[in-house]
């Protein structure tokens, strides 16, 4: 198991930890939604294999998981259930088709520790396989007049699209800049996020005001989670990690602790060097330690930590002014968890 599915793992435990029997049926209804949305008519074939492959491996969903929760704040959060639940599985299936064209774009052979789609099948085969999900997600969303979600929706995925393209827009840039790096990482991780709190208040009944709030809480949260990813490789020996480690790095993504580093007096004179050779393919795992060590001592690890911890007491400022409940103080222990290293 990966550094991020061991972090991924302690996350959704605490999501459902106080709900017991109902949350677990809540998040049965969810799965079994997918499955439902999922179902095709090409069984024994081998597109109904590639299709099967693409929903038997799911993650800890965790944001089907923060759905259900903002859905918890509104005066129809009872009689909405049944609808939360399915939106909650559409998500999630967005979440699943977007992750299946990022392996494409990345080559990544593994995901969740299994054989990528596009290892096992090719990356034709995987690009239809994400867009089947699409079509899946329109269909349903128009099926059941999910209208108002399906704009949020739509909206969503044009984010998550342009931050993917302004991502790959700023691959081997030397002078990428942090407003760059967070637009980027809005798009392609934050939205996501944020239209899951948005739809689960929206959907349940909430005001405006407290949608936007649980929106607003959705962003911080997905800030930090980005960031805290980013900083998962900064956290352990790279030289026992081997290859895996810096993967980001490896592909001319430079992330937070790499651009706060590079911001520091004698930063840029230290890792453009690294970042040269790593854009010729010649960057060795001696030197990969090397830069490691190099964005530690120049305090790269130390500054996007502290960006985290402003983003949390941000979050913490939203969730003081949530109706004040048992969601609200398990969306706070949520960001305290993701505060902490």
């Amino acid at each position: 198991m990966t550094k991020q599915e061991l972090f991924d793992n302690k996350v959704s435990k605490v999501m459902p930890m106080h709900i017991g029997n109902v949350y677990d049926k809540r998040m049965k209804a969810v799965e079994g939604y997918i499955d439902l949305f999922s179902v095709h008519s090409f069984s024994g074939s081998e597109v109904g294999t590639v299709l099967d492959d693409v929903v038997s491996t799911r993650g800890k969903m965790i944001r089907p998981r923060l759905l259900l929760l903002a859905g918890e704040f509104g005066s129809a959060c009872k009689t909405a259930q049944d609808r939360l639940c399915k939106l909650a599985a559409i998500v999630e299936m967005t979440h699943m088709a977007s992750l299946i064209h990022d392996d494409i774009v990345d080559d990544s052979d593994y995901r969740r520790g299994k054989p990528s789609i596009q290892k096992k099948y090719g990356k034709d085969a995987a690009v239809y396989a994400g867009d089947f999900l699409m079509g899946r997600i329109s269909y349903y969303m128009m099926k059941e007049a999910m209208n108002r979600a399906g704009i949020v929706l739509s909206k969503t995925i044009e984010a998550m699209c342009a931050g993917e393209i302004g991502q790959a827009m700023c691959r081997y840039k030397e002078n990428v800049t942090v407003e760059e790096y967070l637009n980027n990482i809005h798009g392609k991780t934050v939205a996501l996020f944020m239209a899951c709190c948005r739809i689960g208040a929206m959907e349940s009944g909430c005001d405006e005001r407290l949608v936007r709030n649980l929106e607003l809480f959705g962003e911080c949260l997905g800030l930090m989670f980005q960031i805290r990813d980013d900083l998962l490789d900064f956290t352990s020996d790279v030289l026992t990690i081997g290859k895996s480690a810096h993967k980001d790095f490896q592909e001319g993504i430079y992330t937070m602790p790499i651009l706060c580093a590079m911001k520091q007096p004698g930063g840029r004179e230290t890792l453009i060097p690294f970042m040269r050779r790593n854009a010729e393919g010649a960057l060795t795992l001696q030197e990969m330690f090397q830069m490691e060590t190099a964005v530690t001592r120049l305090g790269g690890v130390e500054a996007a930590w502290q960006e985290v911890k402003k983003l949390q007491s941000q979050a913490e400022a939203i969730a003081d002014e949530l109706p004040q409940c048992e969601y609200s103080r398990l969306l706070l222990k949520l960001v305290r968890k993701l505060g902490t290293v």
